[in-house]
């Protein structure tokens, strides 16, 4: 134990309470960072547009009309 009568004795004077003021303050800003980063994956990535799905089913029916349309030559 320092000299001086505690751990949180004169030299800090009246503002040993800063320290785990601040230590919390860190701690609840981090957990917010995390879970505002989980959150936003979860709900902005969550799935495809209307026009991404659309864009596949115009990319599968294309191939489709052309291959009809090829056996109806033969």
């Amino acid at each position: 134990m320092p000299m001086w009568g505690g751990y949180w004795g004169m030299p800090w004077g009246g503002f040993g309470w800063i320290l785990p003021l601040i230590g919390l303050l860190f701690m609840v800003g981090m957990g917010l960072a995390c879970f505002r980063m989980m959150g936003g994956c979860m709900t902005r990535h969550g799935g495809p547009t209307r026009t991404e799905v659309e864009g596949l089913h115009r990319e599968v029916r294309d191939p489709k009309e052309e291959i009809r349309k090829l056996r109806e030559r033969t």
